[in-house]
């Protein structure tokens, strides 16, 4: 039993191959497009900001309120909650990110000549062939921003998968046939251990995910690590700025009241998630500048 992830550029077979491979093993397949529907109507959030989260690198303003890592938070929620059950394939622009240091997963790698995709994406759409170009250059240029700046990787270096398929000489049965051979072997295959793993990382990406989709705009970062149902919350707020009213007894008063709200507003925001055992805040109080 283990977890598939398969990351590929644009018109390379990917989603062919995925279907191919979860056809053969009887797995479950999810695309990018499923998880997101999810996302989009559990945290009530637009489809448009999610699908740009995972696809355009953040603006200057989203940089600096962190909009774009709230919105990843939701996708990575989601699929991991799916992923629980093992058995799974997930395709889609940085699948492999979004599953990370789970010793049962595969990570996979599709890769196909310029030439093949240009026709593939020709025949598709049905566009001329300077159409094609522009689009995956543009296409590739974009996914390249957004896996440098949110996680300061090369999406294309073969560092970061297990096994990398290029599908020049093999056709679609053949490729899905090679990773079929990999995911059997028993370095991919779930331990007790790593069961938990995933359990613990979708407990704390699902407390993350509630915390952001609820909480105040006073927080500016929230850190949260799950181990067997006990979860450690760590929350920094903005900074106040001091005036010429403000004594040290003010201040203290403040950043007490502040500190007590926003854990009174995490623990409103997670109180309904399940397998919760106890949780542990930690909240910095602001700073007066």
């Amino acid at each position: 039993m283990s977890i598939i992830t398969i990351s590929r550029g644009c018109f390379s077979h990917g989603k062919e191959v995925a279907e191919k491979t979860a056809e053969i093993l009887n797995y479950k397949v999810l695309s990018r497009e499923t998880i997101i529907e999810e996302a989009n109507q559990l945290y009530n959030v637009p489809e448009k900001e999610l699908i740009q989260s995972i696809h355009y690198a953040p603006s200057v303003l989203e940089r600096l309120t962190r909009g774009r890592e709230k919105y990843l938070s939701y996708i990575q929620a989601v699929l991991l909650q799916h992923a629980k059950n093992d058995n799974m394939i997930y395709h889609g622009h940085g699948s492999h990110i979004l599953l990370p240091d789970i010793s049962h997963v595969l990570n996979v790698r599709i890769i196909a000549d310029f030439s093949d995709r240009i026709e593939f994406m020709q025949q598709s759409k049905k566009i001329s062939d300077k159409e094609a170009i522009k689009h995956i250059n543009e296409e590739d240029t974009i996914r390249a921003r957004w896996a440098h700046y949110l996680y300061k990787i090369d999406i294309t270096d073969p560092k970061y998968y297990d096994v990398t398929v290029n599908i020049k000489r093999m056709n679609i049965k053949e490729a899905s046939e090679l990773i079929c051979h990999a995911a059997k072997k028993e370095t991919f295959q779930a331990t007790s251990q790593s069961r938990q793993a995933v359990i613990d990382l979708a407990l704390s990406t699902r407390v993350k995910a509630s915390i952001e989709s609820f909480c105040r705009a006073d927080l500016i970062k929230v850190a949260v690590k799950a181990n067997n149902g006990h979860v450690n919350i760590r929350a920094v707020t903005h900074d106040i700025r001091k005036t010429s009213a403000t004594n040290p007894n003010t201040e203290d008063y403040l950043k007490e009241k502040i500190k007590q709200e926003v854990s009174d507003e995490i623990s409103a925001a997670i109180s309904e998630i399940p397998d919760i055992k106890n949780v542990i805040y930690e909240v910095d109080p602001p700073s007066y500048v």
